[in-house]
């Protein structure tokens, strides 16, 4: 599972960034978009929503718009509810979808007070071998710690404004979608591969996370 401290670390990390160059590829012209569509969400991040003084409630609603303009929530969705995506109804999947994103952001937004001046230095992309690329990148976490490595995984959307969205992270080699598809599949499968239960539970935790969230 990926630490809570490794998480709040990364999602501070967004607010600054620096780009290092990086080898020679196939096709470099898109992988350079892939390192600017990273380089522009930590940006975005950094101006727009963390360190703008502003009510929380604010805060998430423009940390929203971000996520929702530069990752690729259905397809994400699709891939950590597995087989029972199949048998889903129509309204389930796109509830699984919205419950999904929420879960995201205010995970997220619960950390936007750990900021503490960590960068988000990014390094080398590399193509994925399924037609889209891995940003990798390190949180520079100061005060003689080791960094923690970051690599983006990201999906071309030929129908996006952006050439490539993202679709997961991995964290210190642990990807994030994979584990809530873990997670996710242990409690279909203790329901008899029932979805209902486990929309019940996200929207249950999507209520504590809001509770959670700082004034």
């Amino acid at each position: 599972m990926i630490s809570r401290r490794s998480f709040g670390l990364l999602l501070s990390a967004l607010a600054t960034s620096a780009v290092v160059p990086s080898m020679a590829w196939a096709d470099a012209d898109d992988l350079a978009q892939a390192k600017s569509l990273v380089s522009t969400i930590a940006n975005r991040g950094i101006q727009e929503v963390v360190t703008v003084s502003l009510p929380q409630a604010e805060k998430i609603t423009r940390f929203r718009a971000i996520f929702s303009t530069y990752f690729d929530m259905p397809a994400a969705a699709r891939f950590v509810l597995g087989r029972t995506w199949r048998t889903a109804s129509p309204e389930q999947q796109q509830e699984f979808v919205n419950l999904f994103q929420d879960i995201n952001i205010y995970t997220w937004a619960r950390r936007f007070k750990d900021y503490d001046g960590q960068k988000l230095t990014i390094g080398d992309a590399v193509q994925d071998g399924d037609g889209g690329a891995y940003v990798d990148s390190r949180v520079e976490q100061g005060d003689g710690q080791p960094p923690i490595l970051v690599r983006w995984r990201l999906r071309k959307r030929p129908d996006s404004e952006y050439k490539y969205l993202v679709v997961d992270l991995e964290v210190e080699g642990v990807s994030m979608a994979v584990t809530y598809r873990s997670d996710y599949t242990s409690v279909i499968q203790n329901n008899g591969g029932d979805v209902a239960p486990l929309l019940q539970q996200m929207r249950q935790q999507i209520e504590r996370l809001k509770a959670e969230q700082p004034a």
